[in-house]
């Protein structure tokens, strides 16, 4: 069924407030999970446009890790245990989402089209969001078993877990940005470009 159709009647004059705001509630709801492409109405568009959900998980890591390490590595210097425990509960997140990402990559990279100069590439990303996922369950496994004072290999392999990450991130965004894996062309509409910039737009 392409369209969810919904009847609220209300009282005998039609003024009645409560059920008009719940009528554009569910209006609202309706263009939400509307999956037309052509439409730009309603929420979640990029959403229902996503050929999978890679690209819509990768960003729960990046931000849990990233946060993990900055605050962990800080918690070491300052001398702060309640940091460091804060920055464990990221880590866990970190990890589960890691795990989450590097399937969600696997299925992504047998069903996007891509050619071959774009392959190698994937191959690297695809070892780069591994060998993220392998650190981060590392260092979990190591913080749940005991707790880590000062610093030492545990540290080291933050710092790393950080390049590897970056690295990762890196490549993903010149696949997307450079290549255009995944993503559909779009044509202007109008001979001039659109420009948010004036002066760009009269040079």
């Amino acid at each position: 069924m392409n369209h969810l159709a919904f009847y609220i009647h209300g009282n005998a004059d039609g003024h009645n407030e409560l059920l008009d705001i719940l009528t554009n509630f569910l209006a609202l709801f309706e263009g939400a999970t509307s999956h037309h492409s052509h439409s730009e109405s309603g929420l979640l568009l990029g959403l229902s446009e996503l050929a999978n959900s890679h690209p819509l998980l990768v960003h729960f890591p990046i931000a849990f890790l990233s946060l993990f390490i900055v605050i962990d590595l800080l918690g070491t210097a300052m001398n702060q245990l309640t940091w460091r425990q804060f920055a464990s509960g990221l880590l866990y997140l970190g990890t589960v989402f890691a795990g989450l990402t590097v399937w969600a990559g696997f299925i992504a990279a047998d069903t996007v089209p891509h050619g071959h100069n774009v392959h190698e590439i994937m191959e690297r990303h695809e070892q780069l969001g591994v060998s993220t996922l392998a650190l981060s369950a590392a260092l979990s496994a190591w913080k749940l078993r005991r707790t880590v004072e000062g610093w030492g290999l545990y540290n080291v392999l933050t710092v790393v877990l950080l390049g590897v990450m970056v690295c990762g991130a890196d490549l993903g965004g010149l696949m997307v940005y450079k290549y255009g894996v995944a993503v559909q062309a779009v044509s202007v509409s109008s001979p001039e470009a659109h420009h948010h910039d004036e002066s760009i737009a009269n040079e």
